[in-house]
């Protein structure tokens, strides 16, 4: 029997579905790797965060950055990760507000840049499952989707 024929019908579908956002799934965001951590970030967009959730269960750090108190996301941050030596294992800057990584388990202190101000975490990686960090900024300048979305409206009386 064919490969297909062996599988179940909503198996069947889950893989047509899969290889059909294969071919466009990793088209925006990029995947990475440094100094043996793969990683990716981005999540401007609806597409680039459906990207990262199908990729999530590869990895075992997942970080979101947000503006305190109206959660808009933020992108352009700056990340180093230091593993227990305190020996640099990963510098980069996050391309949108969701950033994945794969990492040794272990201690990390990671250190997160934005806007002139810097925070530092300590996490500890599992051997399974997932660490998860919301990291928040005080960000005036941050817009939130519900803002966007009143600022694309065209004024009244405006032509359409």
């Amino acid at each position: 029997r064919g490969v297909f024929m062996s599988m179940r019908p909503k198996s069947v579908l889950l893989l047509v579905f899969a290889i059909g956002l294969g071919s466009t799934a990793l088209v925006q965001v990029k995947l990475q790797r440094s100094e043996g951590i793969r990683y990716a970030s981005g999540g401007i967009g609806e597409g680039e965060r459906d990207e990262l959730v199908l990729v999530l269960p590869d990895y075992n750090l997942k970080l979101v950055a947000a503006a305190k108190g109206t959660g808009a996301f933020l992108a352009d941050v700056k990340l180093t990760a230091l593993d227990a030596r305190g020996t640099k294992v990963l510098e980069t800057t996050l391309d949108g507000p969701w950033f994945v990584a794969r990492f040794p388990p272990g201690r990390y202190e990671l250190q997160l840049a934005h806007g002139g101000a810097t925070q530092k975490r300590t996490v500890t990686i599992p051997a399974q499952g997932r660490r998860v960090e919301y990291v928040y900024w005080a960000d005036a300048g941050a817009t939130t989707l519900k803002s966007m979305e009143q600022t694309e409206k065209p004024a009244p009386g405006a032509p359409k």
